[in-house]
């Protein structure tokens, strides 16, 4: 162990004046009570000053001081822990991108608000999580980043997107796949390739199937994670003169959509992934990232020796020992 205040100790020395003053009040009582005319029935009147009571606030004074002299002189200890590490994985991020996702069941839109998770999540991604892809899809797919580890650059396509004002009809699922396969083929590094879906669950390609043997027969994971609400809301549509409307069909009525999770869950299902749903968006960062964790696999332990501090336990004691002080004062 060691100090980073060594020249703080020297307040130990508060703790004889403690002792010192403490005897001097506790033999003062004790005299005054001899000398006062007090019969033996008012005795149980004065339990609280009982002498066990005020060795009990000596202790607790002895402790808060000592306590908080240890805390000062910030020590700190020298600890061996075993980390592990962790297999280098690659995440190739599917994004739907359909009319379906501006909806406003979450706030402030579908699409929106995956966005922002995935750019949260970018910022403290996992150490274990080198580079991140990205494919945009509705009707047809593209693929926007192929695996970088410059997420700014991934943050940048994701804020282009987000401000896309075309309305993008028609989804297909199956296509998405065949490009996030296509990124895989792209890339010459044998770290592990984790495949994440994030829609609202709408399929209208033929392609699916198909692109779901590839993924099996290769023993790629694909995971889901499910954005919408239950209810039944009307598909926002960007208008001419830069106002948000609904989208309506051929017979002028309006076009609403409703969270549908059976091609997201026969797709994890499938491919052995997992299938996460998000009813309010807030579940999005925390479902990423708990995918993200469930697919790691540790390679080795790493032995590390550091110091670490001491003295929030310095702390932590004094204040058990105030509050001890308090009730007995």
């Amino acid at each position: 162990m060691r100090l980073l205040r060594p020249e703080l100790l020297q307040w130990w020395q508060v703790l004889p004046v403690l002792v010192a003053s403490w005897a001097i009040h506790y033999h003062y009582v004790r005299s005054v009570r001899r000398r006062a005319d007090i019969g033996v029935r008012f005795a149980r009147l004065s339990r609280r000053s009982s002498r066990a009571r005020e060795l009990s606030v000596l202790g607790a004074s002895l402790v808060l001081a000592s306590s908080l002299v240890f805390a000062v002189s910030r020590p700190q200890a020298l600890l061996t822990q075993k980390v592990p590490e962790y297999e280098r994985q690659d995440l190739i991020v599917l994004l739907d991108r359909s009319a379906s996702m501006r909806a406003h069941d979450i706030k402030p839109s579908r699409f929106s608000r995956a966005t922002l998770e995935i750019r949260n999540f970018l910022k403290q991604k996992p150490e274990a999580i080198g580079r991140v892809g990205l494919v945009g899809f509705a009707d047809v797919s593209i693929i926007l980043s192929y695996l970088t580890s410059d997420v700014d650059s991934i943050a940048f396509y994701l804020d282009f997107i987000d401000r896309d004002p075309e309305t993008l009809l028609g989804t297909n699922i199956g296509g998405a796949l065949k490009s996030a396969m296509d990124v895989l083929k792209k890339d010459n590094r044998p770290t592990r390739k984790l495949f994440l879906v994030i829609s609202d669950g709408e399929d209208y390609g033929n392609e699916l199937q198909e692109q779901l043997a590839l993924f099996r027969a290769d023993n790629l994971h694909v995971h889901c994670i499910g954005v919408g609400s239950d209810d039944e809301v009307p598909v926002p549509m960007l208008q001419r003169n830069g106002q948000e409307g609904v989208l309506q069909d051929e017979a002028g009525l309006t076009v609403k959509t409703k969270f549908a999770e059976g091609t997201l869950r026969e797709i994890a299902a499938t491919t052995g992934g997992r299938y996460v749903r998000s009813t309010t968006g807030e579940e999005l960062a925390r479902a990423i990232e708990d995918i993200v964790r469930g697919e790691r696999k540790i390679v080795d332990w790493k032995t590390t020796r550091d110091y670490r501090d001491l003295y929030p336990v310095g702390l932590a004691v004094a204040g058990v020992a105030g509050a001890a002080l308090w009730l007995l004062l």
